[in-house]
């Protein structure tokens, strides 16, 4: 008699549990509104999607075959674990910041340290082999968030290469760098001859004929080596003479001379003008 008093029914007892799961779901609804935040981070707790800042080490697997971790799809995810996977080193242990690649070479896993640009290039060269065929697996970390990647032999390739080339910069270089090679300038003789002295000027004429001069190509100096202005030189046909003008004094003599790059002119000649 004593049990049956205490024995609730059972109808009462469903009863009162729905009211129970009714009034939690009625406090969950409205500590979500009034504390959205309290629930994210709950939520973040419990998704299987790991940060990859909240890692110490990246891992790849170590394999003779870097398409191990082939995938039928070669877009971008962000890498939710590292189960089943090789440690690459904790002397590594550094990725959590800065950029980084993390692929398989000769069966070793490798990491390759790049700056921005070169991971900026890195992504835009996946994404422009859009078409290629996806075959093998890499990673790419930007401040420890890890991305994986399934690229083509050919990215897979340009990659090893830039690893390549950053190893043999970063050790003591057996390549030296030949000597500058100074090439021998070659000059054109040149020959002047004065005709037609007067006190308005002469003739020079000039062989082989050479185009382009002008009167800072010549020098003329009188006796006591005194420079003489000269105020004209001119040429009608095609370099072989020019006709230099300049005001001279009857019955002196003067020194003419001439300079060019790569000319070489022959004796200075003497302009004897009449009396």
């Amino acid at each position: 008699m004593s049990n049956q008093w205490w024995r609730q029914p059972r109808g009462k007892l469903s009863q009162e549990f729905g009211t129970l799961a009714i009034g939690i779901v009625i406090i969950g609804i409205i500590g979500y509104l009034f504390f959205p935040s309290l629930f994210k981070d709950i939520y973040s707790l419990s998704n299987p999607t790991v940060a990859a800042t909240t890692l110490n080490n990246a891992y790849l697997p170590s394999t003779d075959n870097p398409n191990a971790l082939n995938s039928s799809s070669s877009s971008s995810q962000l890498f939710p674990s590292v189960n089943n996977t090789v440690n690459i080193g904790s002397e590594k242990n550094v990725i959590t910041s800065g950029y980084w690649v993390l692929y398989v070479s000769n069966g070793t896993s490798q990491q390759l340290s790049v700056n921005a640009q070169d991971y900026a290039f890195i992504q835009e060269l996946i994404q422009s082999d859009s078409r290629g065929s996806a075959t093998v697996t890499i990673f790419l970390i930007d401040n420890g968030q890890i991305h994986q990647y399934v690229v083509s032999n050919e990215v897979y390739s340009v990659i090893s290469n830039i690893a390549t080339i950053e190893t043999r910069a970063s050790n003591t270089s057996t390549y030296s760098i030949p000597p500058t090679t100074t090439l021998p300038t070659t000059t054109i003789s040149e020959t002047l001859t004065v005709i037609n002295p007067s006190s308005a000027g002469f003739t020079v004429v000039l062989s082989p004929a050479l185009k382009g001069l002008t009167i800072s190509n010549f020098t003329l100096v009188d006796s006591l080596e005194n420079p003489v202005t000269l105020t004209g030189a001119t040429t009608s046909v095609d370099g072989a003479s020019y006709a230099i003008t300049a005001a001279l004094s009857a019955g002196k003599t003067y020194i003419l001379s001439a300079e060019d790059a790569g000319y070489t002119f022959e004796t200075a000649q003497s302009v004897v003008v009449p009396q």
